[in-house]
């Protein structure tokens, strides 16, 4: 289970905005991943720290976290971290899922992603030099959207920023089946069999291309890229961003 003290950087007030967790091998690991956090989000952010085990429970609170740092520090931590990111996924769609895998050796994106992180990346070391790679993440337009859509399947289309969006129903049917999976990712194939394609033969172009014309007219209008590609197995809809009416 998760073990260890939590490290607060500052008490978190009342209604405070969702902070920060990071979760290590241990303690330390992610305590000091904290402080690499820190210098990339504002001083009254809430960051705390907790160290977890392969045989844990579900962190009592992870809905209070706007973004939660799982750090894998180790090969053999690999397979175990997908079990934990799958587990702090099932309970709760809200947070941010980032895995931070370190050290020598590949890793599979997909994996990760298909258990419900929104982000993998890839630190040679926890080292100084490692936080600007974090840069990334905090310059992302997932950390600082701040726009909220909603899909009305009745009326067809998407409602935000007090803009109405009509989309068609192949579009609406793959934004809500988006927006009801935990990882918010559909592969190609199911892609292809919401728009009612032969999935043994359809075209990869022509799905390419729906695809970009439904993300693009979302950009159009709301000024967000809302579906982003995963190599070699599908799309990914922004956390977060679509909720349905």
């Amino acid at each position: 289970m998760l073990t260890g003290n939590l490290a607060t950087r500052s008490p978190r007030p009342i209604n405070a905005e969702p902070g920060v967790l990071t979760l290590g091998r241990t303690h330390g690991v992610a305590e000091h991943f904290r402080t690499l956090v820190a210098r990339h989000v504002q001083t009254d952010l809430a960051l705390e720290a907790s160290s977890y085990a392969s045989s844990y429970k579900h962190y009592e609170h992870p809905g209070a976290y706007r973004a939660i740092f799982i750090v894998i520090d180790g090969p053999q931590s690999l397979e175990d971290n997908l079990a934990l990111v799958e587990s702090l996924r099932s309970d709760n769609l809200k947070p941010i899922i980032c895995a931070v895998i370190t050290g020598r050796g590949a890793f599979n994106k997909i994996k990760y992603y298909l258990a419900g992180a929104d982000f993998c990346m890839k630190l040679n070391t926890l080292s100084d030099d490692s936080a600007e790679l974090l840069g990334e993440f905090f310059n992302s337009e997932e950390w600082h959207r701040d726009i909220h859509l909603t899909l009305d399947p009745t009326r067809i289309c998407l409602l935000g920023s007090n803009k109405k969006l009509d989309i068609s129903f192949a579009e609406m049917k793959i934004l809500e089946a988006f927006a009801l999976t935990s990882n918010h990712i559909l592969s190609h194939d199911q892609i292809a069999s919401i728009m009612g394609l032969n999935t043994n033969f359809y075209d990869p172009r022509a799905l390419e291309k729906s695809i970009s014309r439904l993300r693009g007219k979302i950009k159009d209008m709301y000024g967000t890229n809302a579906i982003q590609s995963i190599r070699g197995y599908g799309y990914r809809l922004m956390r977060g961003l679509i909720s349905t009416a």
